[in-house]
């Protein structure tokens, strides 16, 4: 069966209309032949089917503190699943910010290693007996720098990975 709203308002027109003058008049319910759904105040003709119903009486004060009630607590959860949204999209947002931070420093501390590989000038040490020579302690002290630098940046892309994953 087809409902329209515009009767279903027509409805909740009549309804108000009678329960603010206090005198109780019929409503019917009809139902069309093509199966519309009609309400009126007075029967019609060529409806497949029709019959009386009776408008609810209005609510009492207790039903309307209860709405009342039922509605600030509706108002309440809505602000706090609000508030929850915007602290988590907040978090997602810092997570995804210190995951780009954490994978340029990754990349930067890679390519200084690769960089540092090479000796820098007075890192090598001539030998007397030949043409050979060996790199002196600095050059190993740089390059575990270089090394402690690189682990560094990738134990905090692992953890911003780890806290963007968590935040979602």
């Amino acid at each position: 069966m087809r409902c329209r709203i515009v009767p279903i308002v027509l409805c909740g027109v009549a309804l108000a209309t009678g329960a603010g003058t206090g005198i109780a008049q019929p409503l019917y319910k009809h139902v069309m032949p093509d199966g519309r759904i009609v309400y009126s105040d007075a029967p019609l003709k060529g409806a497949r089917e029709s019959k009386t119903i009776e408008a609810p009486p209005p609510p009492t004060e207790a039903e309307r503190a209860e709405a009342q009630r039922r509605a600030s607590k509706d108002k309440g959860e809505r602000n706090a699943l609000e508030k929850r949204l915007k602290d988590r999209s907040k978090r997602l947002d810092d997570a995804d910010q210190r995951l780009a931070k954490a994978r340029v420093a990754l990349t930067d501390a890679e390519a200084a290693l690769e960089r540092g590989r090479e000796p820098l000038p007075g890192e090598r040490v001539g030998n007397a007996n030949g043409p050979t020579s060996r790199l002196r302690d600095e050059y190993f002290v740089r390059v575990a720098a270089l090394e402690k630098a690189l682990q560094n940046a990738r134990d905090e892309f692992e953890a911003a990975q780890k806290a963007r994953n968590d935040a979602r």
